[in-house]
């Protein structure tokens, strides 16, 4: 028990010890500054505990995973009155993969602690991450985080999603500079040393070859022929050996590639894919 209030470094502390034990999958720690009626809501929608136990019982499939790399961690006192401490803060969560690949999420945090019968006790946690979002969809199904959800799973989901929403370069055979998302491509065709670029709002050529721009795309683009490189977003329909987008445009596949593109709009039809 202690009696005397707590400085804001000590409040910061213990913040960041909380965070470190989750990450570092460590329950024991996470859990032992918890008040009975522990509230923590999380960027999905199951993520809502009410108490100790439902946080365990929601949280059991992360603690299975292995520890992750926190970076960038910066947190600050928002709030003092009394018996009531509210922290807020972000850091970085980096994970590497089996292939040795890593992702990244960016977090944000608020925590509110009191003092209870003269012990701090956690009494509140609100997690999200973040994301830049264009004001229209990037993608047709979202991926959805359950309990049983492998984290790492979901992560490289979010890091895929992601590279949808950072903004491509490309300069163009008359020298313009076009800035679009992957999501505004609706497929690019190779045209020589150059490839044609076919967006939502009209085409353009620019210098390049296909395989060159296939490594830019995110995973929603697939070769389907050696002239075509396709956004599976725009796709209505497949017919033998040609893909039909929304616009009705038709385009080829190539033999040797229809069944593995066949493969991949199902398993993207999948539910939670």
């Amino acid at each position: 028990m202690r009696k005397n209030l707590y400085r804001e470094n000590e409040i910061i502390e213990q913040t960041r010890q909380v965070i470190q034990s989750f990450y570092g999958r460590k329950t024991e720690s996470t859990i032992a500054p918890m008040s009975e009626d522990f509230m923590w809501i999380g960027s999905n929608d199951f993520q809502w505990c009410e108490g100790i136990d439902e946080f365990i019982q929601v949280t059991k499939k992360e603690y299975q995973e292995e520890p992750v790399l926190l970076s960038d961690e910066e947190y600050h006192l928002l709030f003092h009155e009394r018996n009531v401490w509210v922290v807020y803060g972000r850091y970085k969560v980096t994970a590497t993969l089996k292939d040795l690949s890593r992702i990244r999420l960016h977090i944000r945090v608020t925590f509110i602690w009191r003092m209870i019968k003269g012990n701090l006790r956690l009494a509140h946690v609100h997690g999200s991450a973040s994301q830049d979002i264009p004001l229209e969809p990037f993608l047709q199904t979202e991926s959805t985080f359950t309990e049983e959800s492998d984290f790492f799973d979901f992560m490289e989901k979010l890091a895929s999603a992601e590279r949808n929403l950072q903004k491509l370069t490309i300069r163009d055979c008359e020298k313009n500079h076009r800035c679009l998302f992957p999501s505004e491509i609706l497929y690019l065709k190779a045209a020589g040393r150059h490839c044609i670029f076919h967006t939502k709002t009209g085409s353009f050529q620019a210098p390049g070859l296909l395989s060159a721009y296939e490594q830019k795309m995110p995973e929603s683009f697939f070769r389907i022929h050696k002239s075509y490189l396709v956004n599976c977003l725009y796709i209505d329909r497949i017919s033998r050996y040609n893909a039909v987008l929304e616009s009705g445009c038709e385009l080829p596949i190539s033999k040797e590639r229809y069944m593995n593109f066949k493969r991949k709009l199902k398993e993207a039809a999948k539910p939670g894919s």
